[in-house]
């Protein structure tokens, strides 16, 4: 996502916020504005807004936030006037709102594989971090079947065909790992197309 917005000073003298970002990192209490002056960067503003462009990355003339970021910056944003959002954010927002809570996902029916409850259940969080664009780590003991997890993931992926959804995905393994994966997903994912890249 991207935060842009500028800060008046008075007769028409504006700084942008990346601008300030970078003064505020510095440690300097004043900002060139866009007529070449200086002005004072306000504590007040600094307490209020700090947070809100502290947390994402200053590109050209707006902030960029990545979308695991969406719940922080609706967070920190509330309340604040003159706020307009892109129907992007929107979603997201309304998204976050009604989101109930995780729980267990069956896999396609495409999938040949039987998945028991905790297996649903990692399922359903592994669909969660998707959903919300949250980076995650599925970690079990070995032998509890985060194979078959995964290719279960990944064939409901292929089934949706989401219109945004990267059509390729990664599972880097242990050498020792490779063949147990080709022949599980053949096993429990025949549809995927599977490269074995070692």
């Amino acid at each position: 996502f991207e935060l842009h917005g500028r800060v008046d000073f008075g007769d028409g003298n504006t700084a942008s916020l990346p601008a300030l970002l970078a003064a505020f990192e510095r440690g300097d209490g004043t900002v060139i504005l866009d007529d070449g002056t200086r002005g004072l960067v306000p504590e007040d503003w600094l307490q209020r807004f700090a947070g809100i462009v502290s947390f994402g990355e200053a590109e050209g003339e707006f902030i960029r936030y990545r979308t695991s970021q969406a719940s922080l910056l609706d967070a920190l944003l509330a309340g604040q006037p003159a706020i307009a959002v892109d129907e992007v954010f929107a979603r997201a927002r309304q998204a976050l709102q009604s989101f109930s809570g995780i729980g267990p996902r069956d896999p396609p029916a495409s999938s040949q594989g039987h998945l028991r409850e905790y297996q649903r259940g990692a399922l359903g969080w592994l669909e969660f971090l998707r959903r919300f664009g949250f980076g995650g780590c599925l970690a079990d003991d070995m032998g509890l079947g985060k194979t078959v997890m995964v290719l279960a993931l990944l064939e409901g992926r292929r089934v949706s065909r989401e219109p945004d959804a990267p059509r390729t995905s990664v599972a880097v393994v242990l050498r020792s790992l490779v063949y147990n994966w080709m022949d599980e997903a053949a096993r429990f994912a025949p549809d995927l197309r599977v490269l074995d890249y070692t």
